[in-house]
C-alpha cells in the first residue's frame, strides 16, 4: 500500500481548504467586502479541514495534522462568531478579541519555528498566519483600523502561500510516479494501491 500518495492528496485538499477559508475571511478584513460575505462557506470548509486533520494524523503527517486541526478550530470559531454578530448578539470588546488573536499568533509562531524542515511554502504559510494573527491582535487592542486592514492583506498573502503549498503537493504527487496519476494506459483507483 502506498500511503505516501494518500498523504500528499490529503495535504493538497487540506491546504486548498485553508486557502479558500483564509481568502474568504481576509477579503472582509481587508475591507474589500463586508464580513457577512464568505462566512457561509466556512462551515463546509471547517468540516473538510477536520477530516483532513484526522487523515493526516493517520497517515503520519504530524505538522499537516496540527495545521489542519488548527485551521478547523480557527475558522469554525470565526464562523460561529460571525453568526452571533449577524443574529444581533452583542460583540465582545475588541481587547478580548485581541487576546484571542494574540494566543493564535503565539500558537502559529511556535508551529512556524518548528516547520523549517517541512519546505519553504509551508514555512511561509505558517509565517504569514503568525503575522496575520499578530496584526489582528494589535488592531483589536489599539482600535486602529489600519492594523486590521494590514491583517486582512497579510491573510490574503497567507492564502496564496496555502495555494502554492497545495499546488506543490500536486506536482510532488505526479513526480513520484503515483499509479493514480493519469498517464497512458489504465488508471487504477485510489483504493487499488
Amino acid at each position: 500500500m502506498n500511503t505516501n500518495s494518500r498523504a500528499l492528496a490529503v495535504s493538497t485538499v487540506g491546504y486548498l481548504c485553508l486557502a479558500l477559508a483564509g481568502w474568504m475571511l481576509s477579503m472582509g478584513t481587508a475591507s474589500w467586502f463586508t464580513q457577512e460575505f464568505g462566512v457561509t462557506l466556512l462551515y463546509p470548509l471547517t468540516f473538510v479541514l477536520a477530516v483532513m486533520g484526522i487523515l493526516s494524523f493517520v497517515l503520519g503527517r504530524g505538522l499537516d495534522s496540527i495545521v489542519f486541526f488548527a485551521g478547523a478550530t480557527l475558522f469554525g470559531t470565526a464562523s460561529a462568531y460571525e453568526a452571533l454578530l449577524a443574529a444581533g448578539k452583542t460583540p465582545d470588546p475588541g481587547s478580548f478579541l485581541g487576546w484571542f488573536a494574540f494566543l493564535w499568533a503565539v500558537f502559529f509562531c511556535y508551529i512556524w519555528a518548528g516547520s523549517f524542515k517541512s519546505g519553504t511554502s509551508r514555512m511561509l504559510f505558517l509565517l504569514g498566519a503568525w503575522l496575520t494573527m499578530l496584526a489582528l491582535a494589535i488592531g483589536c487592542w489599539t482600535g486602529v483600523a489600519g492594523f486590521l486592514i494590514i491583517g486582512g492583506y497579510l491573510g490574503l498573502i497567507t492564502s496564496i502561500f496555502a495555494v502554492i503549498t497545495s499546488a506543490s503537493e500536486v506536482f510532488r504527487l505526479s513526480a513520484t510516479g503515483n499509479p493514480n496519476v493519469e498517464t497512458s494506459g489504465q488508471v487504477k483507483p485510489m483504493a487499488a494501491d
